[in-house]
């Protein structure tokens, strides 16, 4: 709806208040539910027990909390506006132009993921069921950093702490380009402005995180390799637990391991049983991972 409503804007040149206003409404509330998305999943107590070392970026402090939503708001403002203008821009210029520098983005995003060995999506699918889910997940993810900016989708079962980063930045290039080649003095200017207010947020928010978190969001890890060391930095048997919850891929490097660990543990959860070994985790245990 955002780019619709810019790309009215800019090709009949109307700017009273009733489009104006619709467009800034548009950008508002997308970029509200983004920020919202975030500050809720990193404030939430069950994510943070589940998973403490990317969850908790947020101070304790109702004030900080408060300036660190604001942060992450008009980052991803900017965001949004810079992407937006640029691909009406680009369209003004030819349909290929934009295919070009949004789909070679895309390209890009995939070709890193593939050559890392970072395609296979968490979702316990295999086959070709697998790919195709794998493809959708990280197409949507994309999309959706590419235009809210949510903090979330830094995980590295999502984009990536790096490749999160590396997305805002690539937002400037592709603005800066956008603007250079349309040649318009006023509309570089604009462009330069909203490029500098998403750098300045962007290193305002990380400035004011809990520093420990400032690193998830310049995690270059694989989600494999995450995933492994969440297994052994895991401070309990249910968070451990967790890390068999997702594509057996990105466990299988530390089968032994796995297999150890649920043949030593296993005999005493099932006497003791404990409140977390539910069915769900029950499930999650490979047959050939158990001797029997």
């Amino acid at each position: 709806g955002t780019i619709i409503q810019a790309m009215a804007i800019f090709s009949t040149g109307d700017l009273s208040a009733t489009p104006v206003v619709s467009l800034t409404s548009s950008i508002l509330t997308s970029v509200f539910i983004s920020a919202q998305l975030s500050h809720e999943w990193d404030a939430s107590e069950e994510n943070r027990q589940i998973d403490p070392a990317f969850y908790g970026f947020l101070p304790s402090s109702l004030k900080w909390r408060s300036f660190l939503l604001l942060q992450i708001f008009l980052t991803s403002t900017f965001n949004l506006v810079i992407r937006a203008l640029s691909f009406v821009i680009l369209s003004q210029r030819s349909t290929s132009a934009v295919m070009i520098v949004f789909g070679g983005e895309l390209a890009l995003y995939f070709l890193v993921k593939i050559l890392r060995g970072d395609f296979q999506s968490w979702v316990p699918i295999y086959g070709a069921a697998g790919v195709l889910t794998s493809f959708m997940m990280r197409l949507l993810v994309k999309l959706c950093v590419d235009w809210t900016g949510c903090a979330q989708f830094r995980h590295q079962f999502d984009i990536g702490g790096a490749y999160w980063s590396l997305t805002l930045l690539l937002t400037c290039v592709i603005g800066a380009f956008a603007a250079l080649s349309h040649g318009d003095r006023t509309l570089t200017i604009i462009m330069g402005i909203a490029c500098a207010g998403l750098l300045v947020t962007y290193t305002l928010f990380l400035a004011s995180i809990n520093r420990e978190y400032v690193a998830t969001f310049l995690d270059a890890r694989t989600a494999s390799e995450y995933n492994v060391d969440r297994f052994f930095n895991a401070t309990s048997d249910e968070i451990k637990f967790e890390t068999l919850a997702v594509n057996e891929n990105l466990w299988r490097d530390i089968r032994n391991d796995v297999k150890a660990w649920l043949t030593t543990g296993l005999p005493a959860w099932l006497e003791e049983e404990p409140a977390w070994l539910t069915d769900c985790f029950r499930s999650m245990i490979p047959e050939w991972a158990v001797d029997d």
